[in-house]
């Protein structure tokens, strides 16, 4: 394979080897062939998400505005073919699972298989490489989505997150709902779908990650002669515009029929964090939240003992190139005075008494067990492992958590708090 345009990328610490190409018409390609496995996952991702709503038009060379979800039903109807056929039963017929999901900056499309590797490898580039949008399918698909909108909204905790997220991110595509609203999917119509599909799954905008039991050579083989086919030429990269950050709005509240009121606190960043230290950013942010608030901190064991916090405490940390937050979210009796005792934490960080060189190695060793236990999954290395040819990525964790020492943790907590915006979101019930 030493012509074939295959660059292998050793990582020791983890006993693995990852091939990596780009193709002449951009497609990047990630293989990590894992023989002693007896399935085999494709993961094709496009990277457009909820928030990429804006961008300058090739044609115009102005900035044009789509309706927010555009990205989510865009995965919906690409399941479509040509004469109207799912796509995910041809899926099944060459006995995969299938699937496809929508972030805030992606949309991925995958497959699992234990068999015909190379015929669900061929559907799932024709998948993301042709579309066909008709206005009566577009028309019935909005149906689907609405009652799938419908089921979130439905959710508490998905309703406190997003609602902490609006909070955070006012006037973006950050305060709305990765599905849409009722009202936006019945914007789109089927020129606006292809008018994103030709802008943002273009080959050099995409990425394919194969893992599992595979021939390497003729694996590597097929998707150069699929793509030179399916899309022979390599297209430029639309601009897309920047989330802005407009002030935050502090505080907001909701009632639903919940148990007990739900609270959701969200940071968000106003540093730069630069595309090659995306993860390392990411790793350190969990870090240092875990530390303060996890189930080994003493902050937690306090509020669980005295009962004015049960166990769904979560920590989400999201960190792009455009946008990065960190969000806590709980079931408590005491929304306000934990909101207000979490916000003084967190501005005080340096000083909290769980914020120890100790306690730092009680969270890496649990976040490297965590890591050790995913590795015998493919499904959690094809679904963690975010594809980049700059940067670090979910293999170089060993070294992360190596090299990481307190005095770093907090200096990125100095950088990403001073000059932080915070707000609290509350569920009360009805």
């Amino acid at each position: 394979m030493q012509d074939s345009g295959l660059k292998k990328i050793n990582y020791s610490a983890v006993g693995e080897s990852i091939y990596q190409a780009v193709l002449p018409n951009g497609l990047q390609v990630f293989l990590l062939p894992k023989r002693d496995f007896n399935e085999t996952y494709g993961i094709m991702t496009a990277h457009f998400g909820s928030v990429d709503t804006r961008f300058v038009s090739r044609e115009t060379n102005q900035l044009v505005s789509y309706p927010p979800g555009i990205a989510h039903f865009l995965e919906h109807k690409l399941f479509e073919g040509e004469n109207g056929e799912d796509l995910l039963q041809e899926f099944t017929k060459f006995g995969a699972e299938s699937n496809a999901f929508t972030s805030f900056t992606r949309t991925s499309y995958l497959f699992s298989t234990t068999d015909h590797v190379a015929e669900n490898l061929s559907l799932l580039q024709k998948l993301v490489s042709q579309a066909y949008f008709r206005p009566a399918s577009v028309l019935r698909e909005q149906g689907i989505i609405e009652q799938e909108i419908e089921m979130y909204q439905d959710d508490p905790d998905y309703r406190l997150f997003f609602g902490a997220l609006r909070n955070l991110y006012p006037q973006t595509p950050l305060a709305e709902d990765i599905a849409g609203t009722r009202e936006s999917i019945k914007e789109i119509s089927a020129e606006q779908l292809q008018e994103n599909f030709s802008a943002f799954y273009q080959p050099s905008n995409r990425s394919l990650f194969v893992i599992g039991n595979f021939d390497l050579e003729e694996t590597f083989s097929q998707i150069l002669a699929e793509q030179k086919q399916l899309n022979p030429a390599a297209g430029s990269l639309v601009e897309k515009a920047p989330v802005e950050l407009h002030p935050v709005v502090s505080t907001d509240t909701d009632r639903m029929e919940v148990a007990s009121p739900k609270l959701a606190i969200g940071i968000r960043g106003r540093d730069v964090v630069d595309e090659r230290e995306l993860y390392r950013y990411k790793i350190t942010l969990k870090l240092l939240f875990a530390m303060m608030f996890g189930w080994t901190s003493k902050r937690f064991q306090a509020l669980y003992e005295t009962g004015k916090m049960d166990n769904s405490l979560t920590l989400e940390v999201e960190v792009e190139r455009d946008f990065h937050f960190v969000m806590l979210t709980m079931d408590t009796q005491e929304p306000v005075g934990l909101s207000h005792q979490f916000r003084l934490a967190i501005k005080n960080f340096a000083a909290d008494p769980d914020v120890t060189e100790e306690h730092l190695d009680t969270i890496k060793s649990e976040m490297f067990g965590d890591f050790l236990h995913g590795l015998n999954s493919l499904d959690y290395i094809a679904t963690q492992y975010e594809p980049q040819l700059t940067g670090e990525n979910l293999f170089d964790l060993p070294k992360i958590l190596q090299d990481i020492s307190l005095n770093d943790v907090i200096k990125l907590g100095h950088r990403f708090i001073d000059q932080c915006d915070m707000t609290d979101f509350t569920i009360f019930p009805k």
